[in-house]
Parts: C-alpha cells; structure tokens; sequence
C-alpha cells in the first residue's frame, strides 16, 4: 500500500525557482482583508467566500539540512495557530509562512505527533481564521474546495474544486517514527499535489472539513484528508496552554472493521485493541478487546477513541467500556504523557 500513496511535501531544491527574492520589493496586496476575524460561512457566492477563505491559508517553508520543504497551513482560531502536516515540518527548522496579501512571516513548532501527522504552529502574525464542520456532517458527493501551495511557492494559495468520493478510509503511512495507520480519512478528487500538505480542505459554506495529507500516487484523482474534528479538538488544548502535552492511554489499536487483519470477524463498532502496555495494560486491557465507550462517549472508530482522549489532560481518570469475548466490561485508567 504505501508504494502507491505519496505525502504531499516536497523539497524544494528540485522545482522551487524564482521564490528567493519573494516580496522584496515590500508591495502589500490591498485587496486581500487579513484583519483577524472569524471568516462567516456563506452558502452565497462561491467567489467570495473562496477568495475570504484564501485569507485564512498559509504557504509554508522549512529549511532541512539537505534544501528546504514546502507546504501549507490553515488558521482554524484565533490567536496565530496554523494547523499543518507534521511531516511538512518535521526535522526542520526556520519555518517560514506566506500570507495571502504577499507579505512573510515566522512561524515556531509548539506541538506534533507522527502517529496522527498533525502539527500545530505559532504564527508571528494573527490571521483571519476559518471555522470547521464535523464528518457527521459531510456525504459522499459534496462539493470541496482544496487550496494550497502546489508544486512551488510561486503556486501559493492555489484553489482546486472536487468533491467527497469516500468516507472512512484507511491508510498505513510511513515516517522516521515507524509504520502507523491514518484511519477515517477523507477521500476526494480535488487535484492536489506536493505542497499542498496541511492545506484546508473546506465545503461549499466555507468551513473546513479536513486536512490534505496524501494521494495516490498511481492514478488521478485520489486524495485523502484528515478530518479536521481532532485538529480542532488539539488546537482548543494549545489555546489553554502553549505547553499542552497529549495525554496517552497505552494502546495499539485499528477501526474495529480492520480487526480481520489479526483474524477477528464480525467484532462491531469500536476500537480494537492490538498491543497494551503502562496503564491499559496494568488497568487489565488486552489485545483483543473491543472499546466502545469512554466516559460517556459511545465509540465507534479511531476518530472517536482519540477525540474522547485528547479532550482530556494527563493526570485524569478514564472510565474505559469495553467487550471481551462477547461480554461486557469497565476499567478506569489513569492518563500520563505521550510518549
């Protein structure tokens, strides 16, 4: 699976020409409105809320040691967060941003995690923000709009238009951190290239419904994004405190529709459990078992699981529901930090 599927950053050494000396002259687009604003939904006219949208979207550059990469981000709040990629920044360092009215500004990593390939930024400059929409609220054949940095920086803030051809698929992703698995993922055929890494895909209102992460690599038209729910759930952490650190629960686990790759079948809604260690597995926790709720939460996929954690901060005590050979059980586990 993973020679077909291609993370959309690149360095630039290869394309990237005539982008040195970008805004030297000083000029300052006016007609670009980058006043610091929640940008409206508008179900209206498509030109403006695309051209407002484009506002809230950032070009991304990272220095490595052997050239640079490139990027996008996307503002989903207040208070200079940009939400990206954490591939397009990873190993790096001088991170540059492109603002839609052509000016630039610096950006620091405050947080990143491999495993989910989300990293949220520190914006030298407050940006007009976007808002988000839910995958509850998303069907198959919606019309999406895809905006990044394409190829090269000279093709910042570059619009495609598509529209939702899959829901909840599932994809194993390969980084420096080893083999993890990108699960209810969007799919869509909005064309998307190197560099539109951590760029918004947004619906008709405007509102964001995803991250671009990935496409495949053999064929057209096949491009997967991240639902924008966990993004939005990290950043609302980061805005309490800058320091914030994920609170881990000690588990491996798939969709529970992926449990017939360790020969399970017919498990239900849930999490299935791969591998436990720390306090899943002193709380009793198994391979095999099934999570289906936490605290409240009815669990039904990854997406749930990891949402119902993150909205949580270490040092809190989980009550964890779960099935073992067609019984019902409860736990309750102890967050610590991720590791």
């Amino acid at each position: 699976m993973k020679k077909n599927i291609l993370a959309l950053f690149m360095l630039s050494g290869v394309f990237l020409t005539g982008c040195s000396n970008m805004n030297s002259s000083g000029y300052v687009d006016p007609t670009v409105n980058m006043e610091v604003r929640e940008i409206a939904p508008t179900n209206s006219n498509v030109n403006e809320m695309l051209n407002a949208a484009r506002s809230a979207v950032v070009g991304i550059s990272v220095d490595l040691s052997d050239g640079y990469a490139i990027g996008t981000g996307v503002a989903i709040s207040d208070g200079g967060y940009i939400l990206t990629n954490f591939h397009v920044v990873e190993g790096g360092d001088n991170v540059k941003l492109y603002f839609a009215d052509k000016t630039i500004g610096s950006a620091q990593v405050i947080w990143g995690n491999p495993g989910l390939d989300i990293a949220i930024l520190k914006s030298s400059r407050e940006i007009p923000y976007l808002l988000t929409r839910d995958l509850n609220d998303i069907l198959v054949g919606d019309e999406v709009y895809a905006i990044g940095t394409p190829l090269t920086l000279e093709f910042k803030h570059t619009i495609t238009k598509g529209i939702v051809s899959a829901m909840d698929r599932t994809l194993e992703s390969e980084s420096s951190y080893g083999i993890s698995y990108l699960q209810s993922l969007i799919q869509h055929d909005a064309s998307i290239n190197p560099g539109n890494s951590g760029g918004p895909l947004i619906n008709a209102e405007g509102r964001v419904i995803g991250i671009n992460t990935l496409k495949a690599s053999e064929g057209e038209g096949i491009g997967f994004a991240i639902p924008i729910e966990l993004g939005k759930v990290i950043v609302d952490k980061i805005k309490q405190d800058e320091n914030y650190t994920s609170p881990y629960l000690g588990i491996f686990a798939f969709d529970s529709a992926l449990a017939s790759i360790y020969g399970e079948q017919s498990v239900g809604e849930g999490v299935y459990i791969v591998s436990t260690k720390d306090s899943a597995k002193a709380a009793g926790l198994q391979k095999g078992d099934i999570i289906v709720q936490v605290d409240d939460e009815i669990i039904s996929n990854m997406l749930d699981f990891r949402i119902a954690i993150y909205k949580h901060d270490i040092g809190d005590i989980v009550k964890i529901k779960y099935i073992r050979g067609g019984s019902e059980a409860e736990t309750e586990i102890l967050l610590k930090g991720q590791k």
